[in-house]
């Protein structure tokens, strides 16, 4: 019997490092904390990747978040990090972009 690998459904690759949306937006959002970011600025940040975890969990996942335990993980980091950082991006200067950059490692995410 062949056992089917949940797959991410951004990419259709395997889910290696299986974080949900839900915990890598509070991330994104602590994050954005520390940076001093505007609170209109954050406000629209966060309003935005709320609507990527809600598009994320419209497609159910047999895979539990490494952090939170739930069972909602379908989006690989690399295609989280990447919506998340165009997001980000049309929101904030480009020194905090860069900063947001060096901080999530999205150079290994670019393709």
């Amino acid at each position: 019997m062949v056992k089917v690998t949940e797959l991410c459904t951004g990419c259709v690759q395997v889910i290696t490092n299986p974080i949900c949306p839900y915990c890598f937006s509070r991330h994104v959002i602590t994050w954005m904390r520390d940076k001093n970011i505007p609170k209109e600025k954050m406000s629209n940040i966060k309003r935005l990747l709320k609507d990527l975890v809600r598009e994320a969990e419209q497609t159910p996942s047999g895979i539990r978040c490494i952090l939170c335990g739930s069972k909602r993980v379908n989006l690989c980091v690399y295609c989280y990090t990447n919506k998340a950082s165009r997001i980000v991006e049309k929101n904030v200067d480009p020194e905090t972009m860069s900063s947001f950059n060096e901080d999530f490692e999205t150079i290994i995410w670019r393709v």
